[in-house]
């Protein structure tokens, strides 16, 4: 009888798993904003829709331990829950990212939201609110209700439990249900994280992100006194201005140096030419793999990945305000300061933060030829972009560019095809690394172009070209193993797997060749250095820290490496001040870092003149007008010949002639379908070429 009662209560708690359900199907219905999307999502991501439910669970079980009365608790956890879904569904919709919780320490977004909340009364919403207030009747009062006296001893039992499970579901030990159901957090891409992994999991997983604690000794006196006991690290300016650029080359690593395989010929000739007669070395990266945006972090801020909770990516997480960076630093000195990226402009939520680093404009895979080679856009592009903008402007350029042809998967069939043959390995481990080969030659050929043009310019021009992380070959190393290169429990593992090439090319300073061996958020201050520019109390006190200590490691190597752990609480302190705390070492800067003039794309979009060339073609002729852009006349897109990026050629039907004035614009659209940038609207009335 006692087994019986037992197993009566049980079955009289399915409700609660049903209503969780219930509750995660109609967030992930307002956060994805359609029902087809949400249905598929709920029948093929099993894994993922049962860790949500247990989310909710979770908040059900705790809420009716403090309660005593499971159908508030219910109501409750469901508000709670779906105004968020609803809140992450708009911002998703309106800037392309999804809610996430460090969106509840900000307020920089609120007000390019609020204009959108008009929008909110769609069908989605309302039938979903609809469909879930009727259905959530049924579940809680016409359907059999849980009979189950809460005492104390029950309501402390339900608390345990919600605690026990939310932890094994936050946590990523042994215990954790999230490496049981093989769910990881896809940081790189808080859009795709929400879409695979369901909007509360993947809230649950960013919360180790959101608060990091306040540095031991941090307070304004102990900022100010760290920037006045420092020395400038260049005491008086050179009188050159010269081009900065630096490339950040993905996944670039020297394979050649690997002892037990040979290739059929050099995929880094011309590097290995450079590296004879000019600075070169390697930098020690924080990533393994993959994780670019947090190399290029540490190399455009100084800021260091050291000090941030591992698996963390600052540029989705915290640069939610200006930060000074070499960008805004050389803008300063009166540089014009571009980022080149051939990837999507959302990506990395890189839009937003160069912005905040205080670069003039924004170059991104959607303003750029479709130059491909494999699945990504050529290195050869990613050059020509780079020639094209310092040659647009009378003063000195800071540009920081990323290529992405040699990105992973290394598979063969990636290029058209592998003209490098590898030999000493076989199998899988011999086809990646052709692969791999066959992009190195793309890295090799864009350093050569480059070189080759500066050589010739009369512009004084340094070149920073390095590696971010190591390609990703093969699971668990696999290859590196094949090869002979990495050996189990290898000693070396550090210096092995996290050592990239880095070289420094100038074509005006006396020859010389510097050695270089230090980690990322060193190289700014170095590069100032070298061309004599005067850089901020930052990379001043960056420069004589790295002379005293040029690596930072993970800390589990300090000892080894003899790292003097007391000696980086200063280095903390700058970093938090200048990331999470009240940037006292800025004073009055802060205000000026950003760009008020920051573009995405070639420049400002504009249209100039238009001329009706017979009834169905209008020529348009402007300012970066790129070759991806969308000519729309009286709100449709029409079909354009492209011909520079001040001249095009628009196809219109006889029809739109006769409808005057026609109103013409160019926009620039992402892969996710937003406008992303868009000229003055220009009012063609067809009475004078030029006339508005």
């Amino acid at each position: 009888m006692a087994l019986q009662n037992h197993g009566a209560r049980a079955a009289k708690r399915i409700p609660l798993l049903l209503w969780s359900l219930w509750i995660v199907f109609l967030v992930e219905l307002l956060s994805r904003g359609q029902w087809w999307g949400t249905l598929k999502w709920t029948f093929e991501a099993l894994p993922e829709v049962a860790l949500n439910a247990l989310v909710v669970l979770g908040f059900l079980f705790l809420l009716t331990a403090i309660t005593g009365r499971v159908h508030l608790s219910f109501w409750l956890v469901a508000t709670f829950c779906l105004a968020f879904g609803l809140i992450s569904g708009i911002k998703l919709d309106i800037l392309g990212v999804p809610f996430l919780p460090w969106d509840l320490l900000l307020t920089s977004e609120t007000k390019d939201m609020a204009q959108y909340l008009s929008g909110l009364l769609n069908f989605t919403v309302v039938s979903g609110i609809i469909t879930f207030i009727v259905i959530s009747i049924l579940l809680l009062y016409k359907l059999p209700r849980i009979l189950f006296s809460f005492r104390w001893k029950h309501r402390v039992a339900m608390g345990i439990a919600s605690l026990l499970m939310l932890t094994m579901i936050y946590t990523d030990g042994s215990m954790s249900l999230k490496r049981l159901a093989h769910v990881q957090n896809i940081g790189w891409d808080q859009t795709l994280n929400v879409q695979t992994n369901g909007f509360l999991l993947s809230t649950i997983m960013n919360l180790k992100f959101l608060f990091l604690n306040q540095p031991e000794g941090y307070n304004e006196d102990n900022v100010r006194a760290a920037i006045s006991s420092t020395p400038p690290a260049v005491p008086a300016e050179g009188d050159v201005k010269p081009n900065i650029i630096v490339v950040l080359s993905e996944s670039f690593w020297d394979a050649t140096q690997v002892k037990n395989i040979t290739f059929s010929k050099d995929p880094l000739l011309f590097y290995h030419e450079m590296i004879k007669k000019y600075t070169s070395g390697t930098m020690l990266s924080p990533q393994y793999g993959g994780g670019t945006a947090n190399v290029e972090f540490e190399v455009l801020t100084g800021n260091s990945m050291r000090f941030l909770p591992q698996g963390s990516v600052p540029y989705n997480q915290y640069i939610n305000k200006g930060v000074d960076s070499l960008a805004s630093i050389m803008e300063r000195q009166g540089y014009t300061s571009t980022s080149i990226n051939p990837f999507h402009s959302w990506f990395y939520n890189s839009k937003k933060v160069y912005e905040n680093f205080g670069f003039s404009k924004y170059i991104s895979q959607e303003f750029m030829k479709p130059d491909y080679e494999g699945p990504y856009i050529a290195d050869r592009e990613v050059a020509n972009q780079i020639i094209n903008t310092t040659g647009l402007t009378d003063g000195p350029d800071f540009v920081f560019a990323n290529t992405m042809e040699n990105h992973y998967h290394y598979y063969p069939g990636k290029f058209k095809e592998n003209t490098i043959e590898v030999t000493g390995v076989e199998g899988e481990a011999k086809g990646l690394l052709e692969t791999y080969a066959q992009g190195l030659l793309g890295v090799d050929d864009m350093l050569k172009r480059l070189v080759t043009h500066y050589e010739t310019t009369k512009e004084p021009t340094i070149i920073l070209f390095f590696g971010d992380h190591l390609p990703s070959l093969g699971d668990n190393y696999q290859a590196y193993k094949d090869i002979g290169y990495l050996k189990e429990n290898d000693p070396d593992f550090l210096n092995k797997m996290y050592r990239v090439p880095t070289l420094v090319w100038n074509n005006y300073l006396p020859e010389h060749k510097d050695e270089i061996n230090m980690s990322p958020s060193f190289i700014g201050p170095y590069l100032l250095k070298l061309a004599q520019r005067p850089g901020s109390y930052y990379t001043d006190y960056l420069y004589q820290l790295s002379q005293q200590m040029p690596i930072l490691p993970p800390e589990n190597y300090y000892e080894e490496m003899k790292i003097d752990k007391q000696a980086l609480k200063t280095y903390e302190q700058l970093q938090y001040d200048i990331m999470f705390g009240s940037q006292f070492g800025y004073g009055d800067m802060k205000d000026s870092i950003k760009d008020k003039n920051y573009v995405l794309g070639l420049g400002r979009m504009e249209i100039q003149d238009v001329k009706l060339k017979g009834a169905e073609e209008l020529l348009i002729t402007g300012a970066d007008l790129p070759v991806n852009c969308i000519v729309q006349v009286n709100g449709q897109p029409v079909e354009v010949d492209w011909n520079s990026p001040r001249e095009m050629t628009a196809h219109i039907k006889p029809e739109s002639s006769k409808k005057q004035p026609m109103k013409i614009e160019v926009i620039v659209k992402d892969s996710k379908d937003k406008i992303i940038a868009r000229s003055n609207e220009y009012k063609y009335s067809g009475a004078m070429a030029g006339d508005m």
